[in-house]
């Protein structure tokens, strides 16, 4: 009897998001928001009101926790950017693993999603001495829609030549989550972000992991899977 074919080796790319993923940079975000709001004359936001939100562009988060117009929002948004580059320069904050981690999950073809501008993204990356794993740098301003819409992941997936469901996003939100799904692809929670934990585990995550150092057997499971007829 001829012997069944052995399934294909599936080799997934990786759409990392970046604030509460790989950088733990939430002081620096609420610095630099509320540097912006003191310049607009806009009261601070708490660190508990602006964790959750984290993942969201900032007029959205100013629609939602002030109130704020489109206009005076995307104003605060070109202060705070301006404010969070300057902290961003200082230095950024890996979380435990990560360095190491991304060189063990390369060479895979990695992107990000997130809403970052393309440039800070990519700032952020090269401050913190890990953008050499990354095949491309993508940004939120290269879409019209931002998480939990599928526009981001789609780009990213584009930009590294893959279909949707030959790629993993990566993220701490659920909003990351339900762009990932929403785009077809595979999805993995950080449990350890800014997200809310039972918040992030109801978006139903393929995979989640406590640590960023469980990642590379988290992407090795989900490529099994993906390789099974």
């Amino acid at each position: 009897m001829p012997r069944s074919p052995v399934p294909a080796a599936v080799t997934l790319a990786l759409l990392f998001d970046l604030d509460g993923t790989l950088m733990d940079t939430l002081d620096a975000i609420l610095a630099a928001m509320n540097a912006a709001l003191k310049e607009m004359g806009e009261p601070p936001l708490s660190r508990e009101e602006l964790r959750p939100l984290i993942g969201m562009p900032v007029v959205r988060q100013m629609a939602l926790l002030r109130g704020m117009d489109e206009a005076i929002s995307a104003a605060v948004n070109d202060r705070y950017y301006l404010h969070f580059q300057e902290l961003v320069r200082k230095g950024v904050a890996l979380y435990p693993g990560v360095r190491e981690g991304l060189q063990a999950l390369s060479p895979r073809p990695m992107t990000t999603v997130s809403t970052r501008r393309r440039e800070v993204g990519r700032l952020m990356l090269r401050t913190a001495g890990i953008e050499s794993p990354f095949t491309v740098v993508v940004g939120g301003d290269e879409v019209s829609r931002s998480k939990p819409a599928p526009d981001l992941v789609l780009h990213a997936a584009r930009a590294l030549a893959r279909a949707p469901s030959e790629c993993v996003v990566v993220g701490d939100s659920p909003v990351d989550i339900a762009a990932g799904r929403a785009a077809g692809a595979w999805t993995v929670a950080v449990m350890y972000g800014y997200g809310n934990s039972a918040e992030l585990r109801a978006s139903g995550p393929h995979r989640q992991v406590a640590r960023f150092d469980g990642m590379p057997e988290a992407i090795a499971s989900l490529e099994r899977q993906a390789a099974k007829p």
